[in-house]
């Protein structure tokens, strides 16, 4: 099998992976609403996670394979590798939202007084998981980008002090910078001068989106962390 059939073959694993984890939980839903009775949170906790770990698993798995046809074909496989990426952070997002709306059509399930305990954060919490494949996405996505780096700073450190960029660009950059994607902003801007600001656009907003939401995960867990110890 060529390189080229196994990125179609990724793209429907990502897909019958996505499908599969969402009839998963459409069947967790429908069990507790037609059983229309007090159901345990650590019961639900336990098959709602099943969901979630084997989903997961799944798509670490594309990555593996994803990372192996990089090593192997280069920069040839460079937009097909992006376009994998891609995928697998949709999907993440559209199954992390449908997961928490089936979290609340269950919830009137639960007692009141079960709400605050561990298994039910934990369930809530759960979509925090993927929150690792979304980070492992970002990094994929910035792998070529940052290995180009070093040659950057070497062929424009001697410009960088020089150059004026709009200040909605260095907006960008320090947003970056202060994710840990670029060390500071001489390396940023050296990138930048060799891949061009402007054809950069689109990719930036994929980086700071995948960026954001990782950032708003966090402080989500940190959060729940924080009223869990109280």
């Amino acid at each position: 099998m060529g390189w080229k059939e196994e990125i179609d073959k990724l793209k429907r694993d990502i897909e019958e992976s996505y499908k599969r984890a969402l009839e998963e939980l459409e069947d967790i839903v429908e069990s507790v609403l037609s059983w229309r009775g007090i159901i345990s949170p650590r019961r639900l906790y336990r098959e709602l996670r099943s969901v979630v770990d084997d989903f997961k698993a799944d798509l670490f798995d594309i990555e593996r394979r994803l990372r192996e046809i990089e090593r192997e074909v280069g920069e040839e496989a460079k937009s097909s590798i992006v376009e994998i990426e891609k995928l697998i952070e949709d999907r993440v997002r559209e199954f992390t939202k449908k997961y928490e709306e089936s979290v609340k059509k269950l919830e009137s399930y639960v007692p009141v007084e079960w709400r605050g305990r561990r298994p039910w954060i934990a369930i809530s919490m759960m979509p925090q998981k993927l929150a690792m494949i979304i980070s492992r996405e970002v990094t994929g996505a910035l792998r070529t980008a940052l290995s180009e780096l070093e040659r950057a700073v070497e062929e424009t450190s001697a410009v960088v002090s020089s150059i004026r960029l709009r200040k909605e660009d260095m907006g960008v950059i320090d947003e970056l910078v202060n994710a840990g994607i670029f060390k500071s902003r001489s390396e940023a801007v050296a990138f930048f001068v060799r891949r061009g600001i402007e054809t950069s656009r689109e990719w930036l907003e994929r980086v700071r989106e995948s960026v954001k939401k990782i950032r708003e995960l966090q402080e989500e867990v940190k959060r729940e962390l924080e009223r869990e110890e109280k």
